[in-house]
């Protein structure tokens, strides 16, 4: 991994998050500071370094949108975010690309290799930057460091919190890469090494919820606004629920009680529904009657986080150059890259079903534009306008109909924690047989997010129509294209099977299972190659 800026004394530029949160928009450091101790010197710079380790999760690199903080890893396609839901979505029966590049068809086609890349290399160099970042963070600011800079001791419980902060990113990295890739290298600010070795997945698993756990009594609770986009309580509950509930997937031992318990800690913690769904993906969706349901965003800003990932992704790959305008999405470029799958589709109730439209579908969650489309895929390569809805779930426009800021960058955060998550997440682990919850509450949760999509009492469920099936197409229908899916397939164990298909899901136009060994990706050829003491995830070979 060659990284160009490491914090190890070199100049840290910040041109971070939102105007709308003032203590992440910061300027650069003094260009003329190039040593750890200087940097480490100045109070100030404490709070600035740590937001370099969060803006990883939205910019390439610290000199705009096509720069990158690595050496050789594209700042478009290699973006950490837009890699990763590349890898999360473009994998699965939501969504496929149209586009003829190399790595596209084998995300599509799920016939990856360890080599070349550009999604698989991008999460695995970026989560480890910030592992890198982290790491350094940690080894600068003990109290032995600042005592020595000059740093008066009233200051220090500030700066506990922030490496309190440091290590939650740290730990949410470890994670990415936990899920993503298996096994990767682990290496903390305790056991530097230039060539760090692999412990296991399961025992990763149990690092990362030992340091959580460690925290949380450092991060403030939910509904300080100066930690909107940054780590409290909340997010670390949040991300806790996620692991408890494919702990089996990890470790071989489901932990679905600790998955109810964490779960409701975080629903219990002030938290609330948007009242309108839709509002939940538009350029001012900080406004607080909407944030209040993000317990973890990247925060984007038009004039702040140029980058060709993120919501810009998100927004520009999901629509054509002739279907993008001002007007209709507050934004002007359209990439034609990234459209529904029928799976996705035909997830939804229509007024007619015989006869499916985009404007009548009855649940307010399904937005797609589907003129002059077809719901059906006969062929994913450049048929983005004729074949697949596309999703406009994501939009620069403001909810009172204006456009964002920007017209290419747009304004609009992404969440990666909402609250309703944790509510499937609960209702999940109570009908997997866990302890300390009820299926009504389940019920409860589920028909809450099922009645703010339909805007009325119509599409409520009974308890006996929830089963794990429905849950999962509920999953699909509330948290689509948000990153969330292969992860959930994965736990289901229709990610790999033949029990499950969609479309080219294995190079095939109706679908077939795939290698069972394709449910975690293979750790970049790149880094092996550098390192003698990484070993392959089984089934892979450094072709």
């Amino acid at each position: 991994m060659n990284i160009k800026n490491i914090l190890l004394g070199f100049i840290i530029t910040l041109p971070l998050l939102t105007s709308c949160v003032g203590d992440l928009d910061v300027s650069p450091l003094d260009s003329h500071i190039q040593t750890a101790d200087k940097i480490y010197a100045v109070k100030e710079n404490y709070k600035k370094s740590l937001f370099k380790i969060y803006s990883v999760l939205a910019m390439s690199g610290q000199e705009g949108a096509g720069s990158s903080d690595i050496d050789g890893l594209d700042a478009g396609n290699a973006q950490f975010y837009r890699s990763w839901w590349n890898l999360q979505q473009i994998s699965t029966d939501e969504c496929i690309n149209a586009w003829p590049d190399s790595w596209v068809r084998e995300v599509n086609e799920m016939s990856w290799t360890s080599k070349n890349n550009e999604s698989i290399e991008g999460v695995y160099q970026r989560a480890m930057y910030i592992v890198a970042i982290s790491n350094d963070y940690m080894k600068q600011t003990t109290d032995g460091n600042m005592s020595k800079r000059g740093i008066e001791e009233d200051f220090w419980p500030t700066v506990h919190g922030y490496r309190a902060e440091a290590r939650f990113m740290r730990a949410f990295a470890y994670y990415i890469l936990m899920d993503v890739y298996g096994n990767p290298p682990f290496i903390t600010e305790n056991n530097y090494s230039t060539a760090p070795s692999q412990i296991g997945r399961d025992k990763l698993f149990d690092w990362i919820e030992s340091e959580l756990k460690a925290i949380l009594a450092e991060l403030p609770e939910y509904g300080n606004v100066e930690y909107y986009g940054r780590a409290t309580k909340g997010v670390v509950n949040a991300l806790l629920s996620r692991m408890y509930l494919n702990a089996e997937v990890y470790t071989g031992v489901a932990r679905l009680d600790d998955c109810i318990k964490v779960s409701k800690e975080v629903i219990n913690s002030g938290y609330a529904l948007a009242p309108k769904y839709a509002d939940l993906f538009k350029a001012d969706n900080n406004r607080a009657e909407v944030a209040k349901e993000f317990i973890f965003p990247i925060v984007f800003d038009g004039t702040k986080t140029q980058s060709y990932g993120g919501i810009r992704y998100l927004i520009a790959s999901s629509r054509g150059p002739k279907e993008v305008s001002i007007e209709t999405d507050g934004y002007k470029d359209g990439w034609s890259g990234n459209r529904a799958l029928p799976t996705l589709v035909r997830k939804f109730e229509f007024e007619n079903s015989s006869r499916p439209t985009a404007s009548t579908i009855k649940d307010s969650r399904g937005i797609f534009f589907d003129e002059n489309r077809s719901i059906e895929i006969d062929t994913w390569l450049k048929t983005f306008e004729t074949e697949g809805w596309a999703v406009y779930k994501f939009t620069n426009l403001n909810s009172d109909g204006t456009p964002g800021t920007d017209a290419y960058s747009p304004d609009g955060d992404v969440p990666l924690f909402r609250l309703a998550e944790i509510y499937l997440n609960y209702a999940e682990a109570v009908l997997r047989g866990g302890n300390g919850g009820s299926k009504s509450e389940a019920l409860q949760y589920v028909n809450d997010l099922r009645k703010r999509g339909y805007g009325n009492e119509s599409g409520l469920i009974a308890e006996a129509n929830l089963t794990l099936d429905f849950l999962l197409d509920e999953r699909s229908r509330e948290l689509y294209w948000e990153g969330l899916r292969r992860t959930d397939l994965v736990r289901y164990g229709y990610f790999t099977s033949n029990e499950y298909l969609w479309q080219f899901k294995g190079g095939v136009k109706n679908g077939t299972s795939i290698e069972s060994h394709r449910s975690i990706f293979p750790i970049p050829a790149s880094d092996l190659s550098v390192n003698g003491n990484l070993k392959q995830n089984p089934g892979y070979v450094n072709q």
